[in-house]
């Protein structure tokens, strides 16, 4: 018995595992797109303060998904007795029955997603506009403030 735990021991390299847990971790981080002040941040869970990239690339994203929208029909192969043959034919129809309801089902959704990614786009162009309106302000703000100092 106590044999075989030694065995088991020597197939376990801790330190063969800890790198491979590590070398996923660097691959997570450096598909998340995150600096790593930013994924430091995340992994603590202190809040990340998103910005206006941050939302057009995800309004990005969203739209490139909306193409993507259906199901198509996979069934296996079978072999060629009639039986078979007739079995497929009906999984088959039956296949293409699921399909239309849910192509149905996912049609709707998407046009729901349109919609929203629409009214996303048209809050991002808003926020847009109260970005460059507030920093327009900040520098009025800014040249009165100098300009006032220099006065006193």
């Amino acid at each position: 018995m106590d044999e075989k735990i030694g065995d088991v021991d020597n197939y376990l390299d801790s330190d063969q595992i800890m790198a491979r847990i590590r070398a996923a971790i660097q691959e997570r981080r450096a598909a998340s797109g995150l600096d790593s002040a930013e994924f430091d941040a995340l992994a603590s869970g202190a809040p990340v303060q998103p910005t206006l990239e941050d939302l057009r690339r995800d309004l990005a994203r969203l739209t490139e998904a909306l193409r993507y929208s259906g199901v198509d029909m996979l069934l296996s192969d079978v072999r060629p007795s009639p039986v078979s043959q007739l079995i497929q034919r009906f999984r088959a129809a039956l296949h293409e029955a699921i399909l239309f309801y849910v192509n149905r089902l996912a049609a709707q959704q998407a046009s729901v997603n349109r919609l929203t990614l629409q009214t996303l786009k048209t809050a991002l162009q808003l926020i847009e506009v109260q970005q460059a309106r507030i920093e327009t302000l900040e520098h009025a703000r800014d040249a009165n403030v100098n300009h006032t100092a220099e006065d006193a």
